[in-house]
């Protein structure tokens, strides 16, 4: 979801490993793994039949469960959830008692099941979900005729596959799957495996059978029916698939694609062919906030798969490359071998997101894509820094917590840096060899940390284990302090490292820090630090040090006055990931009170004149963190003049409003420019947006991507009335969906009072396929108006989040609440978040109210420095 062996002798790049689909055994036994189940049995194979009711909201079910017993028992107790048995049978006997627990189904027969095999057989009716969990019913506009519709999805991650059908619902309790399903004749069916038959019933229905998946766990399931277009191709022996509903065939061109080009390259990097017949990518309205990599069958949110080169632009295609890159690397990951309870999330998540960006950089190598993985790794470090963060392995108990542990910043991009940081560390093709070992070792099956760190350990002939544990079993990340002296023209470094936190600590924390020194010599040289303090020499002194180079490393780096004059004097010498390193960092000390706004500022005054487009955008982004700040303060005015006059020689240099789009970052960092202008309210940017708007009503060609999401993204923020209804029209009257959330998106912005209310209201009657942005809608109006639109929240609250499931409530609940910060008490904030997210998940709470916190001490800590700033311009 969207983010070692044993063998003797190392394949080399390019040699497949072929594997059957058969069952493997288990490197990690069901005894050793947490969970509620007992480990008395496992499921060897579901044989289900399902009938899902979309009038009845019902799905009446069947299911033959061959059950492997490992421990005489008379009680057969798995997982299931707003379901009913009707019947209940263990080799043709019936059950003497059902009781439903919270989450569980509890079933006990009259004789005592011996060690080995038996059939479990159970009649039931199980509920078809609104939101995105278990099965469920998604309702959207058919784009051809404008009318509303729906099909049926599934999401199981992590803990919904019991919604569907009674199992055992946890990670190591792997099986295989044969799946039918009855469905409208007219609808497409679409599984983990290709279908083996289909038999028409009744007047108007079907029953399709599926062909018997690999073993997997439950939440790897998959199961989506409705009026599809479809495009195919193949990646070797692999058929590829993508299904989008009607109307969108042409736009599943760019995906299917991606999947010819990314198949290949992960069957090739980890050594192993794709062990499925077929790979399908199944495309769904606006079902949850991003993808899932189900077995065979993925399913993404829309807007993340469909490519309409005339509504959006070439950025946007790139990231849809990205997050099916990260999806199909799962196939293997995640799917092929899998982490063996919830705790080890990372390893799924995690190892996603490193090969998702390593894949999109290597296949697009003129992306530059690490310098957006660099951006997201600073993200997570401003994240890890806080009290509240959690380690990489986290514990889980619960189904509550295993749904809480999917956290964007550490669970998937810290973890994903780390991964980056031992590739470099370790060698690429040394770490490469070590994944195929691990591959290898547990094809089929569940793991644990260890069993990455004895594959990479093989091919390194290194320790591994000792480095990686002081990353992923403890919180946070070091601060490496450096010193330099010079003597005779050589340059000797005393370093020390501690915990980098946003408060006071006084952990003794230590790490095995690989660094990356680059110190002028033309060579890097790496070093593992793993020691409170050290002194080495390192160059000559005048020469530029980068102690991360090339951002590689998952820490921040304090340099002493000396060194950080000669970095500032040979700035724009300096790789683009390294100014970007130090412009974080020292941007984050001065934000966390460990230096001053000036230092921080020295660095953009060295980078004077540079439209380098990565490094310009993260100057924007410092920029706009500070007019947050300022936001309804005196300074504000003062601040938003001195962003027009510092951006407005940006734009003249990159060709102003109609400069070339041949260069993606370039006129990414255009359309960036210009909205920064817009958001400090420029009166000429403003004009100009709403000049080219009027253009565009009269002649829809007149506004074309990239720019066009950018001019009705201003003409939104500054709408009137008049302006806001047309936005609105223009977004009902679509039926393509990119196309309305563009317009939707512009409308709800407006910062007029009025009609933010209008916007409010719009919130709880969105077209179906958007019900879930009623949230988001929320926060946008509240950061102009956050009594109005906090008022709002508390009287519509359950219709807000109604549309979200379980899965998504937490984050969005949140996060939406700890968005007010500017407005509305922390107090108000916190006993919110209490009324409204379940005890298991205090932990949430906890580090969203410490992030309203933090922002509200960086006010009060920047703003005087700022001003000061301001007046010496």
């Amino acid at each position: 979801m969207k983010r070692l062996f044993f063998l003797p002798f190392a394949l080399s790049v390019g040699a497949f490993l072929f594997l059957g689909t058969g069952p493997a055994k288990a490197k990690v036994g069901i005894a050793a793994v947490p969970g509620a189940l007992p480990k008395t049995m496992q499921p060897v194979l579901y044989d289900i039949n399902i009938v899902p009711d979309l009038t009845t909201m019902k799905i009446r079910g069947n299911e033959l469960i061959t059950i492997k017993v490992l421990k005489a028992t008379n009680t057969v107790m798995l997982n299931a959830l707003q379901t009913t048995v009707s019947s209940a049978k263990l080799d043709g006997r019936a059950a003497t008692a059902v009781k439903m627990g919270a989450q569980t189904l509890a079933m006990t027969f009259p004789r005592t099941l011996s060690v080995g095999e038996h059939k479990l057989a159970i009649a039931y009716t199980a509920t078809v979900q609104t939101s995105a969990q278990g099965l469920f019913v998604q309702k959207y506009t058919d784009q051809k005729t404008g009318k509303p519709t729906e099909l049926i999805g599934t999401q199981m991650e992590s803990t919904d596959g019991r919604r569907m059908f009674p199992s055992w619902d946890e990670p190591v309790f792997r099986a295989r799957f044969h799946l039918a399903a009855t469905m409208p004749r007219s609808w497409t069916g679409v599984s983990n495996m290709p279908i083996e038959k289909s038999v028409n019933v009744g007047s108007d229905l079907k029953r399709v059978t599926f062909r018997t998946s690999p073993i997997m766990p439950t939440y790897l399931l998959v199961f989506c029916a409705g009026d599809f277009d479809k495009i195919s191709a193949s990646a070797g022996a692999t058929k590829l698939n993508v299904y989008g509903t009607r109307g969108t065939g042409s736009e599943l061109t760019y995906a299917l694609g991606s999947m010819e080009r990314l198949v290949p390259y992960f069957e090739n990097y980890y050594g192993v062919k794709f062990p499925l017949p077929k790979l399908d990518l199944i495309s769904i309205p606006q079902f949850f906030g991003g993808a899932m990599e189900n077995w065979g069958g993925m399913t993404f949110t829309e807007r993340t798969v469909v490519f309409d080169p005339k509504l959006q632009t070439p950025s946007q295609q790139r990231q849809i490359f990205d997050i099916i890159a990260h999806e199909t690397s799962h196939q293997w990951n995640g799917d092929f071998v899998t982490m063996a309870w919830w705790d080890s999330l990372w390893l799924n998540e995690g190892f996603a997101t490193w090969m998702e960006a390593k894949s999109t950089a290597e296949l697009n190598p003129d992306w530059r894509w690490w310098l957006r993985f660099d951006a997201d790794t600073n993200g997570s470090l401003v994240a890890d820094a806080r009290l509240n963060t959690t380690k990489i392995q986290v514990p889980v108990h619960n189904e509550t917590e295993a749904n809480t542990i999917f956290d964007p910043e550490i669970a998937y991009q810290k973890a994903g840096a780390f991964l980056r940081m031992m590739e470099a560390y370790l060698g690429p093709k040394t770490f490469q060899r070590g994944l195929h070992k691990y591959f290898v070792a547990n094809a089929y099956s569940n793991s644990v940390p260890q069993d990455l760190w004895m594959g990479l350990s093989s091919a390194s002939h290194q320790n591994v284990a000792t480095i990686a544990n002081s990353w992923i079993n403890q919180p946070g990340f070091p601060l490496v302090t450096v010193k330099s002296s010079c003597a005779n023209g050589r340059r000797m470094l005393e370093l020390s490292q501690r915990r980098y936190t946003s408060f006071a600590d006084n952990s003794s924390t230590l790490w095995d820090v690989p660094l990356n020194i680059e110190d002028g010599s033309g060579k890097t040289m790496p070093v593992l630090f793993a020691k409170r303090t050290d002194t080495i020499a390192s160059g000559n002194c005048d020469a530029p040090l980068i102690l991360n180079g090339e951002n590689l490393g998952y820490f921040r780096v304090s340099y002493d006055p000396a060194q950080q004059v000669i970095q500032q004097a040979n700035f724009k010498m300096l790789s683009v990931a390294d100014r970007l390193s130090l412009l974080n960092d020292s941007w984050q000390f001065a934000v966390d009170g460990k230096s001053q706004l000036g230092d921080y500022l020295a660095y953009v005054k060295a980078d004077n004149g540079d439209i380098d487009p990565a490094v310009a955008r993260t100057i924007l982004g410092h920029f706009g963190e500070m007019e947050n700040f300022e936001y309804g303060k005196p300074g504000e005015v003062a601040f938003k003049a001195f962003e027009v006059t510092y951006l407005k020689p940006i734009l003249g240099a990159l060709g102003g409003w109609d400069g070339p789009t041949s260069d993606v970052e370039r006129t990414g960092l255009r359309l960036n420019v210009i909205a920064a202008l817009a958001r400090a309210d420029d009166k000429d940017t403003v004009a100009e947006a709403q000049r080219r708007f009027a253009a565009f009503q009269a002649d829809r060609n007149a506004l074309q991507p990239p720019l066009r999401d950018t001019v009705i993204g201003i003409v939104g923020r500054y709408a009137d009335p008049k302006t806001y209804d047309a936005l609105r029209q223009l977004a009902l009257s679509s039926h393509n969906p990119i196309e309305m959330q563009t317009f939707f998106g512009s409308v709800f912005s407006a910062k007029d009072p009025v009609l933010a209310d209008r916007s409010l209201q719009s919130s709880l009657s969105l077209p179906p396929q958007f019900s879930s942005f009623a949230p988001i809608i929320v926060a946008i109006v509240g950061q102009d108006h956050p009594e109005a639109a906090w008022a709002f929240l508390q009287r519509n609250n359950d219709k807000i989040f109604g549309g979200l499931s379980q899965f998504d409530r937490i984050p969005y609940i949140t996060g939406i609440a700890g968005s007010f910060w500017r407005g509305v008490s922390a107090d108000q904030i916190a006993s919110y978040m209490k009324a409204n997210v379940p005890p298991a998940a205090a932990k949430e709470i906890a580090k969203s109210m410490e992030d309203v916190q933090l922002q509200l001490e960086h006010r009060d800590r920047l703003l005087p420095q700022i001003d000061a700033f301001e007046k010496s311009q």
